[in-house]
């Protein structure tokens, strides 16, 4: 009787911890709901966001989970053809990503869809993400895949994830021991062939530098939307079709924005100005493109006015060189006082519908879109690699890229603390900064571009991480390491730079 108590007792406690769960998540959509749309209604109008609100409780809450059901979608069979692009993604997106899987196919750029669910039934592996690495390894022994899209970030602003990240752990003396890297994806093979699982020593913590040996050169493009919502999902969706087919030889499509200043205040002689050293080199990669140039030392970039303004006139690509977090840029001017070129919460004065850059992020942290607000309970705790700045809504990679109607149509951005070199050590009269690390990287990305003719984003992004590979010692250095698994593809790696001929 004893025993059977005790049984109630359980299932009881576990039926209010499964109720609560549900109630925070509702929770949570109610709060992002109101967050969206009190700069829309104004202050002003707080007697309509409260209401808003009430309304948003009720519905909800009434309606529960069971009201909602998924579209219904025509994926592709499966069958021994061979295949472009594999979308993986949970089964919940399958509906909202059906009118991008036809887009690409009617661009033969053949393309099914995987989901999660399918994924986690069918292979088996040390977690979630493992399994969805043997999964792309098989997709490309049998189906010849060359892109994978990734739809699927956190849940809402849980800790839980739509489609799991892998954890690298380095130190490097800064703030962060551990970060994002979807590169694990994307490095399947080892040089002689076999698997490549991050995990040379055998001890199951995957991807520790001092103790795991990595291949580091990604066999296969990856990007990743990671979409929190199926709102999002359908904007970008929308989004990258709208890109593909109206951007081809448009006039602002040849414009090149960039942006710096002095990154790094009283050092980098003779280049004081690392930023904006940087930024000189991309012009001179970028020799077809004309260019819109925001520096401060020529008092072009002052505040985020001028880089809203900059922006709003379109571009094919842009570049920012300079320090960064989540949320923000921020660079110095030849005194020393900070400047902030752009802060996510200016984002709605982004209007450069239909002219949409893709977007290289040489700034710490600006595509760590691992971050969420409940990180603010791992602050309060003082768990490690927890910072302030880690308690945000999206990184501000994640929310150009998914702006509705604005932004960029890709980012290419670190998950965390980036290193760069400054001054001219090796007196070759080129600035150091341009020559190492994240500014190697950041250039020669457009330099694959504008030199190899590579005009697939996730080509180019892949490529440029095979040639820093060739070049630096990622292998016994462990900073150099670092650069090239925290610079991520936030897109669609299958995207057409400058759109289709229709």
């Amino acid at each position: 009787m004893k025993n059977e108590k005790n049984i109630l007792k359980i299932y009881t406690l576990s039926y209010f911890m499964i109720k609560f769960y549900y109630f925070v998540q509702l929770l949570n959509d109610i709060f992002l709901i109101f967050y969206y749309n009190i700069e829309l209604l104004g202050r002003k109008n707080m007697k309509k966001i409260m209401i808003f609100l009430i309304i948003g409780i009720l519905v909800l809450g009434g309606i529960g989970v069971g009201a909602f059901s998924i579209k219904k979608t025509n994926t592709l069979s499966i069958s021994s053809d061979k295949y472009d692009m594999v979308i993986i993604a949970p089964k919940i997106f399958s509906g909202a990503l059906q009118p991008l899987i036809n887009h690409k196919n009617s661009h033969d750029v053949k393309t099914f869809l995987k989901t999660t669910e399918e994924i986690y039934s069918k292979y088996t592996g040390r977690d979630s993400a493992e399994q969805i690495k043997y999964f792309i390894k098989d997709a490309i022994e049998t189906y010849g895949i060359q892109y994978v899209l990734l739809v699927g970030g956190h849940k809402g602003q849980s800790f839980l994830w739509y489609i799991p990240v892998r954890i690298v752990h380095l130190d490097d003396g800064a703030r962060y021991t551990e970060y994002v890297s979807d590169l694990y994806y994307a490095d399947i093979y080892r040089e002689d062939g076999s698997y490549e699982d991050w995990n040379s020593n055998g001890d199951d913590v995957i991807g520790e530098w001092g103790k795991d040996t990595f291949d580091l050169k990604p066999d296969i493009a990856v990007g990743r939307v990671p979409c929190r919502t199926t709102k999002e999902v359908d904007m970008i969706v929308n989004k990258i079709i709208e890109y593909e087919t109206m951007s081809f030889d448009e006039s602002w499509f040849h414009q090149l924005l960039i942006a710096g200043g002095d990154s790094i205040p009283n050092s980098g002689a003779p280049f004081p100005y690392e930023g904006e050293a940087v930024c000189n080199e991309a012009i001179a990669i970028m020799k077809d493109f004309s260019v819109r140039k925001l520096f401060v030392s020529d008092l072009s970039l002052m505040d985020s006015s001028d880089f809203i303004a900059a922006w709003n006139q379109g571009s094919g690509f842009s570049l920012y060189s300079g320090r960064a977090g989540p949320s923000s840029f921020l660079t110095y001017d030849s005194n020393g006082n900070p400047v902030t070129p752009f802060d996510v919460k200016e984002i709605g004065q982004l209007q450069n519908k239909g002219k949409y850059p893709v977007f290289i992020i040489q700034g710490c942290l600006s595509g760590k879109f691992d971050v969420t607000i409940l990180n603010v309970m791992k602050w309060l705790l003082k768990q490690p690699n927890i910072q302030t700045s880690d308690i945000a809504f999206d990184c501000i990679g994640w929310d150009m890229v998914k702006l509705q109607n604005g932004g960029a149509i890709a980012a290419i951005a670190p998950t965390s603390q980036c290193w760069v070199e400054s001054g001219d050590k090796d007196k070759n009269g080129i600035p150091d900064i341009a020559e190492s690390l994240s500014g190697f990287l950041a250039l020669e990305f457009l330099r694959v571009y504008a030199d190899e003719g590579i005009h697939t984003l996730g080509t180019m992004y892949m490529k440029a991480i095979q040639n820093y590979v060739s070049v630096f010692p990622v292998h016994s250095n462990k900073i150099d390491c670092k650069t090239i698994q925290e610079f991520g593809l936030i897109g669609d790696p299958s995207l057409k730079i400058g759109g289709y001929y229709l």
